[in-house]
């Protein structure tokens, strides 16, 4: 039997100490609005976690992207394969050789974690606990997560957020770096040729620490910060914590235009974003009436009707009429033959009907025009020839 209900009777903390305390196993179905999340129990440890606003895959393979460990090109290629193969994102990326399997299982902590930590901040909504948990499980890659550390973290993030909250614009407006921030050299950004050839090492820093500075570079565009949050490797609180910082240091700063938001994954890009498919086109629509044309016209105009044509090919396709010298012993016999099937015209209606042709240099006389030789003829007069019966 399925456990519902709504968050306002039951949060979400309670929530999580029943299944883990009864060591349940199954699917939480959490929703709010068009939103819902789904995180998957095993003997009371979670072990996936999955949103329909943005997959774990799809947040997975941009962070990657986001540290350095796959180019964008070689993720559209994994994209491309796994819809031939339908394997795993994550079982390809550890395949190629790109993604060692350790970094695949953090990136895929951190994210789930993104993920539920955000629904602790749901005021509303409602739940539904089924004990069925899908076989597709990757158990390989995600490593069980104890309930009592999702809860303690969770907990941090209550206290914290709100004033995080406040100290940040809508989620949906666009920041973009102020001139100042636009002049700062970031130390990740610093080419350490200089000092290998010899180069002055007297360089002012930027005064980031490296979670500011990695976080600046999400902002090479206008971006807002629902856009950045989905690409961050840093979890959503943090993340947050950096953007007020260089909101409040001056090199952040709402902007003023509104930028179209680009999608924060590069599969997600319109078809004209991208290079043309290398992948071979299908013919022409004129290539199968060009093909039709080029065939018909001469089979239909230049086929031969002799039988003597050079081309004997398409010379069979006709009907020919063909004529073989006989000897004379043979055409008379023929002669004979269309003569006796058809005495009154000499045969020439039967052979007509066949498709013969008489030589008319051979004639043959009409039989029956002769006295019938079975006929007794009377040698004398005196003899009485008896009437036939």
């Amino acid at each position: 039997m399925a456990l519902e209900g709504s968050l306002r009777d039951f949060d979400l903390f309670s929530l999580f100490n029943m299944i883990k305390t009864q060591g349940k196993s199954g699917t939480l179905v959490l929703s709010r609005a068009q939103e819902f999340v789904k995180i998957f129990f095993d003997t009371g440890e979670i072990v996936g976690c999955d949103s329909n606003q943005v997959r774990m895959e799809d947040r997975v393979g941009a962070m990657l992207v986001r540290l350095g460990r796959l180019s964008g090109d070689e993720l559209l290629a994994m994209i491309h394969r796994q819809k031939q193969t339908l394997k795993r994102m994550g079982t390809l990326l550890v395949e190629s050789g790109r993604v060692s399997p350790q970094d695949l299982q953090d990136a895929l902590f951190n994210q789930a974690m993104s993920i539920i930590y955000r629904t602790f901040r749901w005021v509303e909504g409602d739940y539904r606990f089924d004990s069925i948990l899908p076989p597709e499980l990757d158990r390989e890659n995600f490593p069980p997560i104890p309930v009592d550390t999702v809860l303690m973290e969770a907990a941090r993030i209550m206290d914290e957020w709100p004033e995080v909250q406040r100290r940040l614009p809508d989620n949906a407006l666009p920041l973009r770096k102020t001139e100042y921030g636009e002049s700062i050299h970031l130390d990740i950004d610093k080419d350490l040729s200089t000092v290998l050839e010899g180069g002055s090492m007297d360089v002012e820093g930027s005064g980031l620490n490296h979670e500011q500075e990695t976080v600046l570079t999400y902002f090479s565009t206008p971006s807002s910060v629902q856009s950045v949050l989905q690409i961050s490797r840093y979890d959503e609180l943090d993340t947050c914590k950096y953007i007020a910082e260089l909101l409040e240091q001056g090199i952040l700063e709402v902007s003023p235009e509104s930028v179209e938001e680009r999608p924060a994954f590069v599969w997600a890009l319109p078809p004209s974003a991208f290079k043309e498919s290398a992948e071979p086109k299908g013919p022409s629509r004129l290539f199968w009436p060009a093909v039709i044309l080029f065939l018909g016209f001469p089979l239909a105009f230049y086929v031969p009707r002799a039988a003597t044509s050079f081309n004997e090919g398409l010379a069979s396709l006709q009907p020919a009429s063909q004529h073989l010298p006989l000897d004379p012993a043979t055409r008379l016999r023929k002669a004979w033959a269309f003569r006796m099937a058809n005495p009154a015209d000499g045969g020439r209606a039967t052979a007509e009907a066949l498709g013969c042709r008489l030589d008319e240099g051979v004639t043959v006389p009409d039989l029956s025009k002769w006295p019938n030789p079975l006929t007794p003829t009377p040698l004398d007069k005196s003899v009485a020839i008896p009437a036939e019966q």
